[in-house]
């Protein structure tokens, strides 16, 4: 009906709704001459594609029941067709009165979608009379299905999301495609699910191709099978190539349209979204495997860029589970175990230039994460050169606020929000009271992930995210009104700089003001807290600093949390630097610190408490509220499955700054993971001379220097005044600097402008703008090496002003010498 949503129709944005003109590209489209080779091409893609389709290692199932799951299908045959049940896709969205229409029975698309490959799969592993019972069951659901009108041109109400309940029903079809050909079905299948799936928007002009996340979990891979399901090999090779140009272009932008930026990072919902990218992760390598070596193969830009997005994900998760700070609406809920077969499956892509059968960096990664349990695979990776990886370093990703610290198998997750990234998503029965898991946090994992570094839902205390400085507020403040909020402040200050493995992390915190991400509404916390934090990582201490520190909030305290961990109670093994204090479950201690005070948790991080605040730490059963149950409307989520409260027993550590702070701060080093020799020296270790000098700590600026890396990291807030510390005496802009002198001769910076300077006519879909960073070095240096990346280089006053070309946020690297 083209009076329905008409300005949707025309402009064809919405991925789920299906369009004749989409159906008339595909009728359009002009047939593909093949000889042999290409007929044994397209042959080879088809076998690739049923081998993803089949599990590893199946067992026949017992044809009684699968009979039986058929049975529940409720299905006549009357001899003209066959009827059933309503075979519905969202019933709630239909009227339904039970008064006029009895009771309700119907067949879930998504549930019938199961049983159909499940008789598929089953149909491949038997002969004989078996299987021909098969086919005449796959045969006589499919006709009923066309018959509950899921064809060509028809309207099956809301089909919003669709693609989520078709993937089973999909792959069925393409299983039993002989089948369905021989009872002359296959063309009226595929163009149905063609029109549902708006198979022809990928023949639209390549200019209004935009990447979306949800096209590639859901319908790219499909897209694929439904080509293939076609009865012409010539149409199937003129859609391929046209498939493979749209697939191509849309995992090469890396732009305002594009889901992987340039970063790495994938975006979803406005920002980086690893829950989301979970699903491409899962459907795309399958894509380009299937296409790899065959004259339909993605191109080498979207492959690459791909691969980055990929491999990305390894980085910014440990070893698999991604943290609190990128979990969107899921908290504790999300990782990329799942992906074992997909790195396989890029890695025997080849590489995106097409030069190798193998992927080393994928391959490499694989041996990381699964080469202990897989003998095979680590022989054949081995017999080709490549060997397991090994992580250590400093990653920035600015389109996520977000920096990863890695060092001997541990991971520093560290993560803040700004204009331009959203802190947190919460919905209206999920992640109810996540407001501070962007709040400056440093979350600590090992090799165990999340759950085995002490982070669980149960009992957790949402107030408190390590790192993180937060208003301690009851449960019910904590909540939003708001059923929906992503909150972006109006601050521009979050980003990193890296350098030879070491980084800095800093952000200017701020809720008092700023805009509901998705609505653009304005908001504004009463608490008005504010704070300027860094994270200055080198090497294997991480070094916290805050300053600023304010609320307007006169009865709830501030607190900065070190930690927050599910101990076992009989096994708390928490050290304090009062060793003549046993700490038991339960503990609860307060004590006025004035440096060199220290504490080590259950999980071996060693803390030194530089500042002088109150430090509280706190071993009890923590009672708590399921984040997918609202206190305030009592809705719950899905997953939370009824239940409400939760409790588990906990330590936290925390510094109080008071109700109503002002101009409050805090210093503290965290030792991240130590061995048990490390553990038992600590108390030593922070006597002695530290490797490090905190220079500097106000509104202006953090200086820190580092004697074991000879680097000196410079968080600047504000240029009012010159910097004049070690080699950087002025900034044109607020910056981050990290400079490296190991000669007297030399050196290397690293500096960056965290502001990403989003376009500011389409802000939200996110692209940065470059700008220039003047940077004035003490003395007369010249460059080493030729650096696009460099505007302009002079002396000036026997000093040098180096204008370096910044955007996206990352961090431009430049090696000087004496000049």
């Amino acid at each position: 009906m083209p009076f329905i949503q008409k300005e949707t129709q025309l402009s064809g944005n919405d991925l789920w709704m299906p369009l004749f003109r989409y159906m008339d590209n595909i009728e359009n489209i002009l047939p593909n001459k093949l000889d042999n080779t290409d007929l044994i091409q397209l042959e080879k893609i088809e076998e690739k594609i049923q081998s993803l389709l089949l599990p590893d290692n199946s067992k026949s199932m017992a044809l009684v029941e699968l009979k039986s799951q058929f049975d529940t299908l409720l299905l006549l045959d009357n001899g003209s067709s066959v009827v059933g049940p309503p075979l519905t896709f969202r019933s709630e969205e239909t009227h339904y009165d039970a008064t006029f229409q009895g009771v309700k029975i119907q067949n879930k698309l998504r549930d019938f979608g199961k049983i159909l490959k499940a008789i598929a799969i089953e149909y491949t592993l038997l002969e004989g009379k078996g299987k021909n019972e098969l086919a005449t069951l796959f045969i006589t659901a499919t006709r009923y299905y066309l018959d509950q009108g899921w064809q060509y041109g028809s309207s099956m109400s809301s089909t919003h999301h669709i693609g989520y309940s078709t993937r089973e029903l999909t792959e069925a079809f393409f299983i039993m495609r002989k089948v369905l050909q021989q009872a002359d079905l296959l063309t009226s299948t595929s163009k149905g699910l063609q029109w549902f799936s708006n198979l022809g928007s990928i023949l639209k002009d390549k200019s209004s191709f935009n990447a979306n996340i949800d096209y590639m979990n859901t319908q790219a891979f499909y897209h694929l099978l439904l080509i293939l399901l076609s009865n012409d090999n010539e149409i199937k090779a003129a859609l391929l190539h046209k498939y493979s140009a749209y697939i191509s272009t849309i995992l090469a932008q890396n732009d305002a349209r594009g889901v992987f930026k340039i970063d790495g990072t994938a975006w979803h919902h406005g920002g980086h979204y690893p829950a989301y990218a979970l699903g491409a992760f899962q459907k795309i390598p399958q894509t380009i495997w299937a296409l790899s070596g065959t004259p339909f193969q993605i191109s080498t830009a979207g492959h690459a860029n791909f691969k980055k997005a990929f491999l990305a994900s390894r980085l910014y998760s440990q070893s698999f589970d991604f943290g609190f700070g990128n979990a969107g609406r899921h908290p504790f809920d999300g990782n990329f175990s799942s992906l074992k077969k997909q790195y396989l499956q890029l890695a025997f892509s080849g590489d995106p230039e097409h030069l190798s059968n193998i992927d080393a960096d994928i391959a490499a990664a694989y041996l990381r994460l699964w080469g202990n349990e897989d003998a095979n695979h680590k022989a054949l990776f081995n017999d080709a050169g490549i060997n397991a990886e090994v992580l250590s370093g400093y990653y920035s990703f600015p389109y996520a606020a977000t920096a990863v610290h890695r060092r001997n198998h541990w991971a520093a997750l560290i993560k803040g929000y700004s204009k331009y990234v959203w802190s947190s998503e919460i919905y209206a029965a999920s992640n109810r009271y996540g407001r501070y898991p962007a709040n400056g946090t440093v979350q600590l994992l090992n090799q165990q992930g999340e759950k085995g570094s002490g982070f669980i839902e149960n009992g957790w205390d949402w107030n408190r995210f390590p790192g993180g400085t937060s208003v301690n507020l009851p449960f019910n403040e904590l909540e939003t009104n708001k059923p929906l909020l992503m909150f972006r402040s109006a601050e521009s200050f979050a980003g990193s700089v890296s350098l030879n493995k070491n980084g800095l992390f800093a952000m200017q915190l701020n809720d008092s003001k700023g805009v509901n991400h998705e609505t653009n509404d304005i908001v504004m916390f009463p608490t008005q807290l504010k704070a300027k934090k860094s994270v200055f990582s080198f090497g294997d201490k991480i070094i916290l600093i805050g300053t600023g520190i304010s609320s307007e909030d006169q009865n709830n305290a501030v607190e900065t949390t070190l930690f927050q961990t599910s101990i076992n109670k009989d096994q708390v093994n928490i050290t304090r630097e009062n060793q003549a204090e046993s700490i038991v479950f339960p503990y609860k201690n307060k004590a006025q610190i004035s440096g060199n005070n220290w504490l080590i948790d259950s999980y071996n991080n060693g803390y030194h408490i530089l500042s002088s605040n109150n430090l509280n730490l706190e071993v009890s059963t923590q009672h708590s509220y399921h984040d997918k149950y609202s206190l305030k409307t009592g809705k719950h989520g899905a997953r939370a499955k009824g239940k409400k409260a939760t409790q588990g027993d906990f330590a936290v550590a925390w510094l109080d700054h008071g109700a109503a702070p002002k101009n409050e701060s805090y210093q503290y080093v965290i030792y991240p993971f130590m061995n048990t020799a490390e553990r038992e020296h600590f108390a030593t270790k922070v006597l002695q001379a530290p490797s490090y000098k905190i220079v500097k700590a106000d509104d202006q600026s953090h200086i820190v220097t580092d004697n074991e890396s000879d680097m000196t990291g410079y968080t600047i807030f504000s240029v009012d005044k010159p910097i004049n510390y070690g080699l950087l005496l002025a900034s044109s802009d607020p910056a981050l600097v990290l400079i490296e002198q190991k000669e007297e001769n030399s050196i290397t910076l690293a500096a960056t402008q965290p502001d990403l300077h989003f376009d500011k006519v389409h802000p939200i879909q996110g692209f940065s703008q470059p700008v220039l960073l003047k940077l004035t070095i003490k003395g007369l240096w010249k460059l080493s090496d030729v650096n696009v990346n460099i505007a302009t280089l002079q002396h000036r006053q026997g000093n040098t002003e180096i204008t370096l070309k910044c955007q996206h946020g990352l961090s431009v690297k430049v090696v000087l010498s004496k000049g």
